[in-house]
């Protein structure tokens, strides 16, 4: 499985998944141009976009994709912005909060994570080389535990001690509660991550970094230590 990040961050998130087969978009929160580039001009190549939510740092270009024909899978409450979205509460199965569709060769399974809004992660699996990828992004928790995974494309994007520290030199309490409350802390990440006994992954790629409250080479290094799995910082 390729796996390219086009952006991440809060000023746009886009990374590019392909299996030899097939390609999809994980969010589309640039503009239609920068995709475009990150997908070397071949957007006809592009079988799907899956959106996680709807902030524009992860929605921007859906209506230019969807112009171009390119189907985009999101949450339903996004449907009174892009009535032309796919929302994956379609494909419910009768596990509760689960969705399962397909996109060329790839079988993807849906669920919610905890945000300020309706957002989704997402678990892909290629039925042409048999791996697996988790894609979670902008959560405060991850609700499940995932066995095969071979690349977790997850996000660590703030560390506690820092933002405390960043308080208490003047940062606004409120904005830090907000952090807090809707993203995915190296510390929380760290004790998810220590609750399996073995992991497969070949590859954790640790996304959507805060600028001002993370520290690249510590996150790469505390998650190599309680996973044993090479870490990429993107």
């Amino acid at each position: 499985m390729d796996i390219k990040i086009i952006a991440t961050g809060s000023s746009g998130n886009c990374y590019l998944v392909g299996d030899g087969s097939t390609r999809l978009l994980l969010d589309a929160g640039i503009p239609l141009k920068r995709i475009s580039e990150g997908c070397d001009y071949k957007l006809s190549e592009i079988s799907a976009a899956l959106i996680t939510h709807k902030h524009k740092d992860h929605s921007r270009a859906i209506d230019a994709l969807i112009r171009r024909g390119i189907p985009c899978y999101a949450p339903k409450d996004m449907l009174d912005w892009w009535p032309n979205i796919r929302p994956v509460e379609k494909y419910m199965t009768m596990k509760e909060r689960l969705y399962n569709f397909d996109v060329g060769t790839f079988d993807i399974q849906a669920f919610y994570v905890p945000h300020d809004c309706d957002c989704i992660g997402y678990y892909i699996r290629s039925i042409k080389t048999e791996e697996r990828l988790v894609y979670l992004t902008d959560l405060s928790a991850i609700p499940y535990k995932f066995l095969k995974v071979n690349y977790w494309l997850i996000e660590a994007n703030y560390s506690r001690a820092i933002l405390d520290k960043n308080v208490e030199n003047g940062a606004e309490i409120s904005y830090a509660n907000r952090i807090i409350e809707t993203h995915m802390s190296i510390e929380k990440l760290e004790e998810y991550f220590s609750t399996y006994d073995e992991l497969t992954a070949k590859e954790i790629t640790l996304i959507h970094m805060s600028d001002g409250n993370s520290n690249a080479e510590d996150f790469k290094r505390r998650i190599e230590r309680v996973t044993g799995v090479p870490v990429v910082i993107a």
